[in-house]
């Protein structure tokens, strides 16, 4: 697993940001306007507090050392002194209209709330979508080991949980850190203006801050990581178990399941509960630290007014300029904070976005299958066990091939290297010649048509499911799929036809119907290879005549690879390959081989008993 600095996470997030740079701008735009407002709505004290206390106003009778900030503040508060007193107004009158302007900064300040938390909602959920939807399409472009690799719990906590958290801790904190710290530097500046002495008093605080935050930040991480562990984890547990609820049941292991489940959840809460102590404590102990810092000002202050050198407005200003910037620094560090959750879910995250598939892409489009599909020297193994050695085969077109064998000699990992869900580590496989590792993996797949022994069907109609990765066709060639699969019938029986919805993974219909359904899936392509894997074992005798019946519907005319525990159902085969421990041991017909009295004619001898 690949470890990201923050600079690497956040420049792959920005990667998914840019396509949104419009909005984004927007958002960031409503936001400096609605701290400008903010921080203006700060300063209307100065004023309205001269009215109420004073009994007049002025932009600063004190001496000033003249400096830019001084400067705009005298004249900042002249253009306020202004607009309320204008006219000769008396203090009544001063009073109203400063009233009428504080309600306007209000009432345009949550104007442009209303529309920025919108805007923001609007970028990031677009934002969290792109995001799914590049991590489903990676997903879905990688290679079979990875899913062997990966747990499916694992995978749907990531693109559920870990994809959601990237934008609550880290796109919607860096949008909080860039809108807070605008408010926090307008905050400065006019904290500044006022008493540079207060100020730099302040300052200290904010340094005690950046300690504590520096100092959270390793153990956040770590507990970050663990959360996002322990998340998989109980995804993972309940996905294993709804998917097997009948073994459950049939075995009474609801009380495993659900303290399985229990345990852990159990270790999510704890992991959380360790992460929200420090993540609840670096705020608490930064408001303490401003609180502290506050009341020195507040000391401080009183004696710059008894020395003359501060009046009380200034004084109130200060005081409340100090308060309100405490929301957003507290809110900056929750989000600094906030990100070391989301450093965690985005790594995640970008391990497997950055996941190469190991079958890669050849040139070569538009393949065509005329003579036949050939294995030379092919060795193949699950990590370190082998388990196909130097297999030499030649599968000719319009030839109906079986792989006969033991569990575990090696039959359906040969199917996995024939469709190209794999690559032998050693040898080649040639379709007319030509290296499979040359070809467009899309276009060679549309070679074959597919039926295996547990089809997974879709909360889908029935027209759908045959059709799924395929719309190339006609009602008429659907219909031939359909009756030339025996599904026909039934499908016509049912209330809405080709319309039928058939339930999460096929649930509303039988075993033998599903089966029948994923043939008229296979046939509805037309490919030129068929394959059938154990596509019968798991059916009741009845069901097995039926669907027998319609995989022999649909071999006239057709290459075929059957994989049969049956070894009646294979008899009229071309040729029967047999394996054992990876190896191909015997090849022939039915009677050649039972005429060599080998491991098929015992193969076969058991299976008729």
């Amino acid at each position: 697993m690949t470890k990201y600095s923050a600079k690497q996470i956040l420049k792959k997030t920005i990667e998914f940001v840019l396509p949104f740079k419009g909005i984004f701008f927007l958002a960031l735009v409503l936001n400096f306007v609605f701290s400008a407002l903010s921080v203006l709505s700060i300063s209307l004290i100065k004023p309205i507090f001269e009215i109420i206390f004073e009994g007049n106003i002025s932009a600063d009778n004190l001496p000033t050392n003249n400096g830019i900030l001084e400067n705009i503040k005298i004249n900042f508060f002249a253009k306020i002194s202004e607009l309320i007193s204008s006219g000769g107004a008396d203090l009544h009158t001063s009073l109203l209209r400063a009233s009428i302007i504080i309600f306007i900064v209000f009432l345009l300040k949550n104007i442009v709330k209303y529309i920025g938390n919108v805007i923001n909602t609007k970028f990031q959920e677009n934002i969290i979508k792109f995001i799914r939807d590049t991590f489903f399409a990676k997903i879905n472009s990688l290679s079979i080991d990875f899913f062997n690799k990966n747990k499916l719990g694992n995978l749907m906590s990531i693109i559920t949980n870990d994809i959601s958290i990237i934008n609550s801790a880290t796109i919607d904190s860096f949008s909080v850190i860039f809108r807070d710290s605008f408010q926090i530097i307008l905050y400065i500046l006019l904290l500044f203006s006022i008493s540079e002495r207060l100020t730099l008093i302040t300052f200290f605080a904010g340094g005690f801050i950046l300690i504590i935050i520096r100092i959270a930040t390793k153990y956040l991480r770590k507990y970050a990581t663990r959360i996002q562990q322990a998340m998989a984890d109980f995804t993972t547990t309940m996905s294993e178990i709804i998917s097997g609820i009948r073994i459950v049941k049939s075995f009474n292991g609801e009380f495993n399941a659900v303290n399985r489940f229990k345990n852990d959840t159990n270790y999510f809460v704890k992991s959380a509960i360790k992460h929200q102590k420090i993540s609840a404590l670096v705020p608490v102990l930064s408001e303490l630290s401003a609180i502290g810092a506050l009341c020195v000002v507040l000391l401080q202050g009183g004696n710059l007014i008894l020395n003359g050198t501060l009046t009380p407005s200034d004084l109130m200003l200060f005081l409340f300029s100090v308060f309100s910037v405490m929301s957003p620094i507290i809110s900056v560090t929750n989000a600094i904070t906030q990100f070391q959750r989301g450093y965690v879910a985005a790594s995640r995250v970008f391990n497997v976005l950055d996941e190469k598939p190991s079958v890669v892409d050849g040139n070569i489009t538009n393949i065509k299958f005329e003579k036949s599909i050939e294995f030379h020297n092919v060795t193949f193994k699950y990590i370190d066990n082998i388990v196909l050695d130097k297999i030499n085969l030649k599968i000719e077109k319009g030839k109906q091939i079986a792989f006969v064998g033991s569990s575990g000699s090696g039959k359906s990992t040969m199917l996995d290297l024939l469709i190209r869900f794999y690559d032998p580590i050693e040898g080649d496989i040639f379709v007319d010649g030509v290296n499979l590792r040359d070809i467009r993996t899309k276009d060679y797949r549309e070679l074959f048509g597919v039926v295996s022994q547990e089809n997974i069907l879709f909360n889908d109609t029935i027209k759908n499911n045959i059709a799924f990765g395929w719309n190339k066709f006609t009602d008429s060639d659907l219909e031939i799929a359909a009756k030339t699969s025996n599904s026909f019938n039934f499908i016509m029986k049912m209330t809405d036809g080709f319309d039928t919805y058939i339930g999460d993974r096929g649930v509303n219909i039988s075993g033998g119907e599903r089966q029948r359904i994923a043939i008229a899936r296979a046939l509805l392509r037309k490919p030129p290879v068929l394959i059938f894997d154990e596509a019968t074992s798991a059916l009741d005798n009845e069901s097995e005549k039926i669907v027998q019946n319609a995989i022999n519907n649909s071999l006239s005319d057709k290459t075929a690879i059957i994989v049969a525990h049956r070894l009646s159902t294979i008899i009229n085969c071309d040729t029967i390959v047999v394996f054992d421990k990876g190896h191909i041991v015997e090849e022939g017909t039915h009677s050649e081989l039972l005429a060599m009295d080998g491991y098929y004619a015992h193969l076969y001898n058991v299976s008729s008993k």
